[in-house]
C-alpha cells in the first residue's frame, strides 16, 4: 500500500504523536512508550510491486518530491481483486466529485481490504530464484511490517475511539482522499459523509493490520474482504442498449443513457442493489441545482425518473439486480421554485406578422446571396419553401423537411399532401424503385395525416413544384436535398442543416433573440386555426387537432374521418374538397409573401 511516513502522524520527527497533555514518546492510546525508528513506517508493497498499493505509493511520492498534482482520474486498481469489478468509469463530468453515500463507503473501503489482501500476499511470496536472497527478504519485510502494523492498528484505534478530535485524524483522512482516488472516486473535501468515509476507513485499516499483525506472530488469520453485491451500474450499459435499439431511435436511447451516466458520476460505480431512493433523491437534488446546465423540473419529473425506473426494472428482469427497484420508494422529488422553473423553461414564440413579413423580405429570400454555407447555399428549393410551407400548414421542422415526392397526390381536383413515414408509392411499391434513405420519424401516431395543399401554396407554384419532382424523380425522391442526414452521423436528423441555419439567421441576423426559429411557424398557425373557427364557425370536433397533427380525434369524432388506401376520405360522404373548404379558412392576413417560386427563382444570375 502507499508509503506512510512516520512523521505524518508525529508532527515531522521520529517520535510518535504527542498525546492530548502534549507529551512526546508516548502512545495516543495506552500512555506507553513506542518505538521511534523512522524506519518501521515502510509500506507493504515493494516499488516492484504492480498493485493499487504501488501505484498510490509512487503517487504520493511523487507529489511529494516534485511537487507534481496527482492526476484527477489516475490509473485503475489492478482488475485481479476479489470484487471482480471492472475499474470505476471515466464519465461526461471528468473531475467532478463524485458525492459519498454510504454504498460508495462501503465499496471504497472494500477495495481497500481486497489491496491489503492482495499485497500483502504478493509481499510475501517473493521468489527471486535465489533462495538466500529470498530468506533475507522475508525477514526484512517481517522486521519492517511488524512496528508498522502495531503503529497503524493504535492510530486507527485512536481515531475510531476520538473521532476528529484524534491528532492522527488529518492524516488518516488524506490517507482515505488519497486512496478514493487512486481508484477513480474523486471526494471533495467538504463532501458531508467524510467522517463516515475516514471512520470506515480507520475500520478498514485496523481490521487489516490487525489480521497482519496476527500473520506475522504466526497466527492463523485470513482478511475480511466483503463479497461483490451484485452487478454493477455500467453493467446494465450493453443490456438496455441492446433492449432499446429495435423499439426506439438511437437519439432516445443516447439521451437516456446520457442520465445513467450523469447518476453513475453522482454515486459511483457501485453494486445495482445498493442503490437507495435516497441516492436517487440526493442525484436529482444535485441535477436540479448545480451550476452548469441545470436540470428544470419537469424533465426530472417526466422523463429522467423514467427513464431510471426503466433501466433498474430491466436490471431486475435480467437478474442483475435483487433489490427492489429504488424508484418504487422515490414517493416525493426535489423541488425548485416556481420563479426558477420559468427562468429555466426555454421559451418558444410565435412569430408575429411583422416578424413574418421581416422574413420573407429578408436576405433569407436573395437567390444571390453568396454568403451562405454548406447545404443551405445550393438548395434554394428548401430555403424557399420552407418556411411557407411552415406558415400554411405548421408541421414540425422534421415533417417539414423529410417530404418525398410520392407523399403528394391528387384527388378530385385537390393536391393532398401526407405527412407519413413509409416511402413507397401505391402504384410502384416495388423496392427498387424507391431510393435508399434514412429512416423518416414522427413524433406520434397523431402526427400522421392527409390534409390538402394550402391555398396560398398553390398560389406560390407549390403544385407545379410537386409535379416537376414527381416527373424527373423516381418515386421516394425527397423534394429537398438537403434535409437528408449524412451518412454516418452520430445522431442523424432529417433537416437538421436547415434549422440550425433558420435558427440563427432569425435569432442572431434578424435579431429576433432567443425563443423564435421555424417552431414559431407553427405556434401562428395555431393562432390562425383558432381564429377561423371564430370567424366561420366551429369545424367539426377535432377536425383542427387532426389537421395540425397535435393529437388523434377522440374514439366520438372517429366517424368523421377514414382512412382509405394513401389518402383520407373524411367520414361517411365527405370528400376532399369539403375538408379543403376549412384548410382555405385558415388566413394569414397581413403577410406578404415572396413571389412565386418559378419567379423567384428566374431572379438568380
Amino acid at each position: 500500500m502507499r508509503e506512510i511516513p512516520t512523521n505524518d502522524f508525529t508532527g515531522g520527527d521520529a517520535s510518535p504523536v504527542p498525546d492530548d497533555a502534549g507529551r512526546r514518546g508516548v502512545d495516543d492510546i495506552t500512555g506507553g512508550s513506542v518505538s521511534t525508528n523512522p524506519d518501521c513506517a515502510q509500506t507493504l508493497a515493494s516499488d516492484t510491486t504492480t498493485g493499487a498499493g504501488s501505484r498510490a505509493r509512487r503517487l504520493v511520492l511523487g507529489e511529494k518530491q516534485t511537487g507534481a498534482q496527482v492526476p484527477a482520474n489516475p490509473a485503475s486498481p489492478v482488475e485481479s481483486r476479489r470484487l471482480g469489478s471492472p475499474p470505476a468509469l471515466v464519465y461526461d463530468s471528468p473531475g467532478k466529485p463524485t458525492a459519498l453515500s454510504h454504498s460508495v463507503v462501503r465499496r471504497i473501503c472494500a477495495m481497500r481490504a481486497a489491496d491489503w489482501e492482495m499485497t500483502f500476499h504478493g509481499d510475501r511470496n517473493i521468489n527471486t530464484g535465489d533462495k538466500a536472497r529470498d530468506r533475507i527478504a522475508a525477514k526484512e519485510l517481517v522486521r519492517e511490517m511488524r512496528p508498522f502494523s502495531r503503529r497503524m492498528e493504535r492510530m486507527t484505534r485512536t481515531v475510531i475511539a476520538r473521532g476528529n478530535a484524534a491528532r492522527a485524524w488529518d492524516s488518516l483522512k488524506e490517507l482515505a482522499l488519497e486512496y478514493a482516488e487512486d481508484v477513480a472516486y474523486l471526494i471533495a473535501p467538504d463532501d458531508p459523509l467524510l467522517p463516515d468515509l475516514v471512520l470506515a476507513f480507520a475500520e478498514t485499516e485496523r481490521a487489516a493490520h490487525d489480521v497482519i499483525s496476527a500473520i506475522l506472530d504466526g497466527k492463523g488469520a485470513k482478511f475480511d474482504v466483503p463479497e461483490s453485491s451484485g452487478a454493477l451500474l455500467s453493467a446494465m450499459i450493453p443490456v438496455y442498449v441492446a433492449h432499446k435499439s429495435r423499439s426506439v431511435d438511437a437519439k432516445s436511447v443516447s439521451k437516456a443513457l446520457s442520465v445513467w451516466n450523469r447518476l453513475m458520476a453522482f454515486v459511483g460505480d457501485i453494486p445495482l442493489n445498493d442503490v437507495t431512493a435516497h441516492d436517487i433523491y440526493r442525484f436529482l437534488e444535485d441535477r436540479l441545482n448545480t451550476d452548469r446546465k441545470p436540470w428544470s423540473q419537469s424533465y426530472v419529473d417526466g422523463f429522467v425518473r423514467q427513464a431510471l425506473r426503466e433501466v433498474f426494472a430491466l436490471a431486475r428482469t435480467h437478474g442483475h439486480m435483487h433489490a427492489d427497484n429504488p424508484l418504487n420508494h422515490l414517493e416525493v422529488t426535489p423541488k425548485i421554485s416556481k420563479q426558477e422553473r420559468k427562468e429555466r423553461t426555454k421559451p418558444r414564440f410565435p412569430y408575429t406578422v411583422a416578424q413574418v413579413k421581416t422574413v420573407f423580405a429578408s436576405d433569407w429570400y436573395d437567390p444571390n446571396a453568396t454568403h451562405w454555407r454548406g447545404k443551405m447555399a445550393t438548395d434554394l428549393a428548401l430555403r424557399y419553401w420552407g418556411p411557407p410551407i411552415s406558415l400554411c400548414h405548421g408541421p414540425r421542422v422534421r415533417e417539414m423537411t423529410q417530404l418525398v415526392n410520392s407523399d403528394f397526390t391528387v384527388c378530385e381536383n385537390v393536391l393532398l399532401m401526407t405527412i407519413q413515414v413509409k416511402l413507397e408509392d401505391a402504384d410502384d411499391p416495388t423496392p427498387e424503385s424507391i431510393p435508399q434513405l434514412p429512416e423518416r420519424k414522427l413524433k406520434n401516431d397523431s402526427a400522421w395525416r392527409t390534409i390538402p395543399v394550402h391555398p396560398q401554396l398553390l398560389a406560390l407554384g407549390f403544385a407545379e413544384f410537386v409535379r416537376e419532382c414527381q416527373a424527373q424523380h423516381p418515386p421516394g425522391t425527397p423534394l429537398f436535398p438537403s434535409a437528408v442526414p449524412d451518412e454516418g452521423g452520430k445522431a442523424p436528423l432529417w433537416g437538421r442543416a436547415y434549422e440550425q441555419a433558420f435558427l440563427r439567421f432569425v435569432r442572431d441576423t434578424l435579431g429576433f433573440g432567443h425563443g423564435y426559429g421555424n417552431h414559431s411557424f407553427r405556434h401562428l398557425f395555431e393562432d390562425r386555426l383558432r381564429d377561423a373557427q371564430l370567424i366561420h364557425g366551429a369545424w367539426p370536433v377535432g377536425l383542427g387537432e387532426f389537421v395540425s397533427g397535435r393529437r388523434l380525434p377522440r374514439a366520438v369524432d372517429r366517424d368523421i374521418f377514414r382512412q382509405q388506401s394513401s389518402a383520407i376520405d373524411y367520414g361517411d360522404g365527405y370528400f376532399a374538397a369539403h375538408i379543403q373548404r376549412y384548410v382555405a379558412q385558415i388566413d394569414f392576413e397581413g403577410v406578404v409573401f415572396p413571389p412565386p417560386y418559378a419567379e423567384w427563382l428566374a431572379r438568380r444570375t
